[in-house]
């Protein structure tokens, strides 16, 4: 009889362990077209200190910003010169990024040359080369993160190309590296609507690193 008491649990857990496991599990792919995206995140208004802000400005260049490649960066060109404009005139620290071509042999190498011409560089503005993580290049560190701290900076802001792949990878590497990341939404495009979407909801549902989503007009200067 204590035998019997004794079993009778495990009997009990195993019938609910039977329900609760699938006998096939399915997959994101199975489930794909059933899957409904979640609420839109919230933007947020954000006055930022120029001395201690930079503006990143990723691979916005002729060779795909343009209306046969890609026209949601050509649409975004407008927005990204009005934030680049206020910036500059309030000595926000402004660095260009490109990314180095993988078929040389048909796409050159980009070079700065090549930004679109509402948002060249002027002056000195440093620039970096890497792929969709601007810190780093094949494993080896292309100075961004040096440049930021040698000149004070806490508050860091990825605009460019593309969503989800260089705002997003180097907007979550500048967050592990402890900076505050503003990342406007109007100031990324990526192919589609989509890939917009992809790299918005990933950069504000984790609570492992701090990115706040906003506009171009919510950002002021202080």
């Amino acid at each position: 009889m204590l035998r019997l008491r004794h079993l009778l649990p495990l009997a009990a857990l195993a019938a609910v362990l039977s329900y609760a496991v699938p006998s096939s599990a399915e997959t994101i792919i199975d489930e794909w077209n059933s899957v409904k995206a979640p609420p839109a995140p919230n933007l947020q208004s954000v006055t930022l200190d120029p001395k201690t802000t930079a503006l990143l400005m990723i691979d916005i260049i002729k060779q795909t910003c343009n209306m046969k490649m890609r026209p949601r960066c050509v649409a975004m060109v407008p927005k990204v010169q009005k934030l680049l404009d206020e910036a500059r005139a309030k000595g926000v620290y402004v660095i260009y990024a490109l990314f180095p071509s993988p078929r040389p042999a048909t796409f050159p190498n980009p070079k700065i040359s090549d930004y679109v011409p509402e948002l060249t560089p002027k002056g000195d503005e440093p620039i970096v080369t890497a792929f969709v993580d601007k810190f780093n290049l094949g494993g080896k560190d292309t100075g961004l993160e040096k440049m930021l701290k040698d000149k004070g900076i806490k508050t860091f802001i990825p605009v460019g190309v593309t969503s989800h792949n260089g705002v997003l990878f180097t907007s979550v590497a500048a967050a592990f590296r402890g900076f505050d990341v503003v990342v406007p939404v109007d100031g990324m495009s990526g192919n589609n609507a989509y890939e917009d979407q992809l790299a918005a909801y990933t950069l504000t549902s984790s609570i492992v690193y701090k990115v706040t989503l906003t506009s171009v007009d919510m950002i002021k200067f202080e």
